[in-house]
């Protein structure tokens, strides 16, 4: 076997075994090393770890004071680090002084490392060859092996193995194997590591390492005042364990004979606690409860609640292997994110694996993400709304600061639903989120049973947002209509504009959604009628030049030609990072899909001729920039029949944290990306239109010429469905116990429950 430092070969993401449930990283390459610990996160929705190397790098210190300033993501370089730990759970926030509230990055407690004869294995400065490193996402398990020629001329095999119980969601459980073709002598080392900073920032006030019977604990009072607690306990077969400190850095090691024939096995098991649990323990009292368990009985265990997370939200693609596996990789980071029964919180934006959007909640909760779990497992999507309602008064709080009554959603939402946006642009301008915030609310009664089941505390949210809007509203002179000025829609390459159609929709919206349920939440008489009123007179506007093509705001057609040849001639990244803001916001470029998604929202009040002029009017200014644009350019290429673009948009979305060489999910998973990939299989290739949009169970297949078979379980209004497609035949089972009206291409037919129906 020939050792070398695999610096430069080249990685396989795409493993194609195993019935497409591996992703596989082969050989080691140090310039894309954050972008598989970012796709390699595992977790459990309550405690997330990125996918950093047990042993960690040499000269890679994670407690930079170099504070990151406020910036457009899209185009930020972050401080270059071989590798970067990630240790989050949900819900810990603390105060950056340029940032405002981050989510913070915890002590890091997978150290697990070998060491030879005074050398301790590492990937950058250690001779290592057949390094393999598998993401098993049927089983949420992650698994390294390597041979390692040391200094001194021993060669050994080391095997990894870890995963973040489902069942036990704090838990963390860790093994190494260690082999050697001769007897040699080698120390074990594993601890917990402290020395670690968010975005530049130290926000643990206050840091106690202590040796425990078997282990070591670290227990950190941080800035926001939740105290989170770890303790880690290590095992191995004839191991005598030491404890060490230094430095905010506690470890147990051991020095171990390992023999021919005789594997080393070291076993790590960590809880982390924290002062926010639900249900308050300890980490120790969770260790010994678990204490007679073995691996096998803790993996058995974490592998049946995957089984069943899969059962309910897993799509089957036959005759297209690689598209199987990525989107299951989408699915994987829906799943593992979702924290469960806790309406406390919903996904950050970069999914709980890296702190680039700072942990923050946008608009993707509702646009993006909702439906997914909508559609799956409605039970999760109701955690979503809590939070919404949760963090109403912090709403009504943002509103009066403006000067508004009602309740105005913040941009960028910490889990107290803080405004934390630094930039005046997106805090002041993006009120789209007020609109889809509602609009989320509406999705999901609408979905579980209808909107006679809206909540009193729901129907108070949808008061309180409209009478924002009414607030909002101007009246300009000489003009009948109502307008709403100043705003920046989704296409943030458009900064401060008027009548921007996605807002004024999305805000129409939600005072239609009021003014029908509003006497629940609090509402006059009065104040429905007048909300119905000006939803109906909020303006869509049309170009005069055209009356086909929705502008996406007043003065769109005025802006300036993107130069897109001269600036941006090589599409190399993104073109936010080739330009200066100021060109950006006096361009005819967009950032996104705007009126676009406008139209994938509310597909039946565009005609076929107003989608197909936005799409040719729009579609050549739009950038791409953002990870959520793809998707519903695919959704929307579907309905015009463009299905060679509709499958470009698709893997390009599909692509886009799996592209490691450019980045990939360096800084996180692009989430709503994913549930982006999600709506295009279902909402897209399957036709499914949502219970928003339609109040029957509506399928249109435009499934892709290769796949022979897309298959994929929903819940609508309740009742669990079957869907099975294939050329030219559609199989729907209703596994409920209520009879359903489905219609496939048109056709309508009668479903009882248990039977199937194909068209």
């Amino acid at each position: 076997m020939e050792f070398a430092n695999q610096k430069h070969k080249g990685n396989r993401i795409v493993d194609l075994t195993r019935d497409n449930w591996m992703l596989t990283q082969d050989g080691f390459d140090i310039r894309t090393a954050q972008a598989f610990e970012g796709l390699f996160t595992v977790g459990s929705g309550y405690l997330h770890t990125r996918a950093s190397l047990e042993e960690h790098f040499a000269d890679c210190p994670q407690d930079s004071r170099e504070l990151r300033r406020p910036a457009n993501v899209t185009a930020e370089k972050f401080v270059p680090v071989p590798g970067r730990w990630g240790t989050f759970v949900p819900g810990v926030f603390g105060h950056h002084p340029l940032l405002l509230q981050e989510m913070i990055n915890l002590p890091w407690f997978l150290e697990l490392v070998p060491v030879v004869d005074g050398e301790r294995l590492d990937l950058t400065t250690s001779a290592v060859a057949g390094f393999r490193r598998t993401l098993n996402m049927k089983t949420a398990t992650l698994g390294r092996e390597l041979a390692w020629q040391t200094k001194s001329g021993r060669t050994l095999r080391v095997f990894h193995e870890r995963f973040i119980s489902g069942s036990v969601t704090n838990l963390s459980v860790q093994r190494m194997r260690i082999e050697c073709d001769q007897a040699l002598e080698l120390t074990v080392l594993g601890g917990i590591d402290a020395n670690i900073t968010t975005n530049g920032f130290e926000h643990f006030n206050d840091i106690v390492l202590a040796q425990t019977a078997a282990g070591v604990s670290c227990r950190v009072l941080t800035d926001g005042r939740d105290t989170i607690h770890m303790e880690a306990r290590l095992a191995a077969d004839g191991a005598s364990w030491t404890y060490g400190v230094a430095e905010r850095h506690g470890w147990r090691q051991a020095v171990v004979t390992v023999r021919p024939g005789e594997p080393l096995m070291v076993e790590k098991r960590t809880v982390v606690t924290t002062s926010r649990d639900l249900a308050p323990t300890t980490p120790a009292a969770v260790l010994d409860r678990h204490a007679g368990a073995s691996w096998d009985d803790l993996h058995r265990q974490h592998c049946a609640h995957w089984a069943a997370e899969w059962d309910h939200a897993d799509i089957r693609i036959e005759g297209d292997d690689e598209s199987q596996i990525i989107l299951r990789s989408s699915i994987y980071h829906l799943l593992r994110c979702h924290v469960p029964g806790d309406g406390r919180v919903a996904i950050c934006a970069k999914g709980y694996a890296g702190d680039a959007y700072k942990g923050h909640f946008f608009w993707d909760t509702e646009a993006y993400l909702l439906p997914f779990f909508l559609y799956t497992a409605p039970e999760k999507a109701r955690t979503f709304i809590d939070f919404r309602i949760g963090t109403l008064e912090e709403a009504r709080k943002i509103a009066a600061g403006y000067g508004y009554r009602g309740a105005r959603f913040p941009w960028e939402a910490d889990a107290e639903g803080r405004e934390c946006c630094c930039d005046f642009q997106y805090r002041d301008h993006e009120i789209h989120v007020t609109g889809a915030v509602a609009y989320g609310v509406s999705h999901y009664f609408s979905a579980v049973g209808g909107l006679d089941q809206v909540s009193e505390e729901a129907a108070r949210l949808a008061v309180e947002t409209a009478r924002y809007w009414m607030d909002r509203i101007d009246y300009r002179k000489g003009e009948a209509f109502p307008s709403i000025l100043g705003v920046m829609g989704p296409d943030e390459y458009a900064p401060i504009t008027h009548n921007n159609a996605y807002t004024n929709r999305m805000a129409a919206f939600n005072l239609s959604f009021a003014a029908r349920i509003g006497k629940r939440g609090g509402a006059t008489d009065e104040e429905c009628a007048a909300f119905a009123k000006t939803a109906a007179a909020l303006p869509i506007h049309r170009s005069k030049r055209n009356p086909n093509l929705v502008l996406q705001c007043e003065g769109f057609e005025e802006l300036a030609e993107p130069r897109f040849d001269e600036f941006w001639a090589d599409r190399k990244g993104c073109y936010a990072a080739r330009v200066s803001q100021e060109r950006l916001y006096r361009s005819k470029n967009l950032k996104q899909a705007d009126v676009v998604l406008l139209m994938a929202l509310f597909p039946d009040e565009f005609t076929d001729a107003e989608v197909k002029t936005a799409w040719e009017t729009y579609l050549p200014v739009t950038t791409h920039d953002s990870s959520l644009s793809a998707a519903i350019h695919a959704i929307v290429a579907l309905r015009l029949g463009l299905f060679e673009e509709a499958w470009s948009f698709f893997r390009k979305s599909a692509s886009i944290d799996l592209d490691t060489d450019h980045g990939g999910a360096a800084q996180g998973i692009h989430i709503a990306g994913a549930a982006g990939n999600w709506q295009v299989l279902v909402l897209g290739f399957a036709g499914m239109r949502t219970a928003a949009q339609s109040e029957v169970l509506r399928f249109n297949p435009k499934l892709p010429a290769h796949w022979t078979k897309l298959a994929f379980p929903i819940v609508w209004k309740g009742t669990p469905v079957g869907v099975e497609m294939e050329p030219g035949k559609t199989k729907v089972t209703n596994r409920g116990s209520q009879a359903l009206d489905i219609s496939v291409a048109g056709r309508t037919a009668r479903v009882a429950p248990g039977e199937s129906r194909e068209w």
